[in-house]
């Protein structure tokens, strides 16, 4: 009998300690589960960006750089900030026009840094014009087709349409120009559409194919390697780095040299120093800064 009364007390002390652990280990999990709920919420919204929070907001003067020049810079700022983008969001998650707030900031840096008093920035502009590698593309993408779609009879009579109703409104939509016609093989060609101001392309691209049902597209992208400017958001403002990269270049440029700058919330520029392989005197502007050179007005 009293064999029996201690196995029920142990009985009845084993179900009270499992539903006590039980409730334990439930308010232990609700508990981080509210956390976890409340640390989402402080990160923002789904698909927010958090680069686009607390840019820097000074003030820049670009009356300096010829108007060439600007739409050059603008194209590189573009070009960054759509690097930044890509670390955070997909394509598909993406938009064709790039936040202006942040395309504007990462410009301002670069005008800030081009019209600094450092040396080392005309080096940078005048003797190798380093510009951001064209990649991703912000300018251009050829429409793949077949000799026979019907929507592009009307380019095939040289009118300044398509036959699609809403690939002509994408056209219209991003201010887009269709400059050419181009010969693949003997089954495609292509058409070539230019935007007049930087755009997403790899998120224009998405857009063809899910509104349209483009399903071949392709951009116009370099081979290789070459000279780059990288930027990074920091907790003082940004920081820069400009590349002349040369060497075998085929994949991955074996050999660079560097020059650092950071910019901060203010707008005040300071050169953080060089490194790098030795330029070879050969390395020079190229060809394009013939043209449109990287040079500040007098």
């Amino acid at each position: 009998m009293n064999y029996s009364m201690k196995a029920r007390s142990i009985l009845k002390f084993c179900v009270y300690s499992l539903l006590v652990l039980f409730i334990s280990t439930f308010a232990v999990e609700d508990a981080e589960a509210q956390r976890g709920r409340r640390g989402k919420k402080g990160k923002g919204k789904k698909g927010e960006l958090t680069i686009l929070k607390n840019l820097p907001e000074f003030f820049v003067n670009d009356n300096l750089l010829p108007k060439y020049l600007k739409s050059i810079y603008k194209k590189d700022a573009t070009r960054l900030a759509l690097r930044l983008i890509n670390k955070e969001q997909r394509v598909s998650q993406q938009t064709v026009r790039v936040p202006e707030e942040l395309v504007q900031a990462v410009y301002n840096a670069l005008v800030a840094v081009r019209v600094s008093d450092y040396g080392s920035v005309d080096t940078i502009a005048t003797n190798y014009n380093v510009r951001s590698f064209p990649i991703p593309n912000v300018e251009s993408i050829i429409l793949v087709f077949e000799h026979d779609a019907p929507w592009v009879e009307p380019l095939k009579r040289r009118q300044d349409t398509t036959g699609s109703p809403s690939i002509n409104q994408i056209i219209r939509e991003y201010n887009l120009v269709m400059t050419k016609m181009v010969y693949l093989d003997e089954e495609r060609a292509g058409l070539v559409l230019q935007s007049r101001e930087p755009l997403n392309m790899p998120a224009l691209m998405m857009k063809f194919f899910t509104d349209e049902g483009v399903g071949s597209i392709e951009e116009i992208l370099p081979y290789g390697d070459g000279n780059d400017i990288d930027i990074a958001r920091t907790k003082d403002g940004w920081e820069l780095k400009y590349s002349v990269k040369f060497g075998n270049c085929v994949n991955q440029c074996q050999k660079f040299h560097d020059w650092k700058f950071a910019v901060s919330e203010a707008g005040e520029v300071s050169y953080s120093g060089s490194y790098g392989h030795t330029v070879p005197p050969w390395i020079g502007p190229g060809t394009t800064a013939k043209k449109y050179p990287d040079v500040l007005k007098k």
